[in-house]
């Protein structure tokens, strides 16, 4: 499965965070996507609300606070 991924962070403060934490946040959304992956049934679609809520998640808990908003571009299954 791939997954394009972007944070919005309309806080410069946040923002800053974010982007200290990119290394962090690439690795909670590899998590997210190969626990996703492995739980699709052959021929079945990827569910991309459930992705986002739980890639939105992980970005809340390793930013420490809500603030910065995920924004999904293509999920594809390769």
């Amino acid at each position: 499965m791939t997954v394009e991924t972007g944070v919005d962070v309309p806080d410069a403060a946040l923002r800053t965070r974010a982007t200290q934490s990119a290394p962090r946040l690439r690795a909670a959304y590899n998590g997210v996507v190969q626990r996703a992956a492995s739980a699709l049934l052959p021929g079945a679609p990827p569910d991309v609300d459930r992705l986002a809520r739980e890639l939105q998640s992980e970005t809340d808990r390793i930013l420490g606070r809500a603030g910065a908003r995920v924004l999904l571009g293509t999920v594809m299954i390769v």
